[in-house]
């Protein structure tokens, strides 16, 4: 019998068995219809900056790893675990999968987290020195980012101390801990928590910080932020802020002494998926060029598309406002 299974094959949690109930097919049709209504849109987006008007862009490369990353994500946050409640599978039914699945998540997460951090770090570079950032992430170079990235992913995973990733089926809730060397406890996963705190303090400091010196630049320029602007501007700080819920917020509900509450779990997966489903409404509704081009293939494109980057404007970078053609 695997650690933290009843005798009745239950999954056990906070020293309680948790038998199934009715509870837990419902939160699995949540996590499956929660699943259709984010990774549609994202597919859009994915299909929208895989054109080639947009990947021309340096940007619009490391968007299409992190929508790739938001994707992954987004199954292994809802169609997984939908799937896992509507059936009654845990651990101590699948044993091997369960706990692949667990590797899986973080593998993509860490990836997906050094990404992130990566086009935070382009979009800010694009304002303070953009020699470097062409430097960095001009033509091919954008793409040798994913090296690193997963190096981070393996060396994180890699040095997680006895991994243990348990989904409690009735309770919708995935737990990302380490457990003791003699298998009677699970502790905190402190790469897991590492990684967490420190992306949400970069992204929110790298997007704050590039929000602050465009408005200077502008004023500089004897011109005050257009419309167009202030909506490229908010589309970085809005996609910021679901990053720090979704990091942080996973964080503080996972290992946070509330374990109690009925719905940990679906609050939990909704931080989590927020913002890799978040992200495709707000490029969806606020980016004009990746809009047309999603929408071209059912009757709605447009003969010429203005491609705009998520955080440049004309007004700093107009080589990004070019008109293009879709198709």
């Amino acid at each position: 019998m695997l650690p933290f299974c009843s005798d009745k094959g239950e999954p056990i949690n906070n020293g309680h068995p948790v038998p199934f109930t009715s509870r837990g097919i419902y939160i699995g049709a949540f996590y499956l219809a929660l699943f259709v209504v984010t990774a549609v849109p994202q597919a859009l987006v994915l299909y929208a900056i895989a054109h080639k008007h947009h990947l021309q862009y340096s940007c619009y490369k490391l968007m299409l790893m992190v929508s790739i990353y938001d994707i992954l994500n987004l199954i292994e946050a809802l169609l997984f675990p939908g799937f896992f409640s509507v059936l009654n599978l845990s651990h101590c039914d699948i044993g091997v999968w369960t706990f692949a699945v667990g590797e899986s998540i973080l593998y993509i997460w860490f990836a997906y987290c050094f990404t992130s951090i990566t086009l935070a770090a382009n979009r800010l570079l694009e304002f303070v020195y953009k020699p470097l950032s062409d430097f960095l992430f001009q033509r091919y170079r954008a793409w040798f980012w994913v090296i690193p990235a997963w190096t981070y992913s393996i060396t994180m995973n890699l040095t997680i101390h006895r991994p243990y990733y348990l989904y409690i089926p009735d309770k919708g809730e995935w737990s990302f801990y380490e457990i003791s060397d003699d298998n009677t406890q699970l502790v905190e996963n402190p790469n897991h928590i590492t990684n967490n705190t420190t992306k949400s303090a970069l992204i929110a400091g790298t997007y704050f910080l590039m929000f602050i010196i465009l408005k200077i630049q502008l004023r500089k320029a004897g011109a005050q932020m257009s419309k167009v602007e202030v909506m490229l501007s908010i589309q970085a700080f809005i996609i910021g802020i679901l990053s720090i819920f979704s990091s942080f917020g996973f964080i503080m509900l996972s290992y946070l002494p509330i374990n109690e509450f009925f719905l940990l779990g679906p609050v939990e997966e909704f931080f989590w998926a927020a913002v890799h489903g978040g992200s495709a409404y707000i490029y969806l509704t606020m980016n004009k060029s990746i809009r047309q081009t999603a929408l071209a293939p059912f009757g709605y494109g447009f003969k010429a598309v203005t491609v705009k980057s998520i955080a440049t404007s004309g007004a700093v970078n107009n080589a990004d406002s070019r008109p293009q053609r879709v198709g």
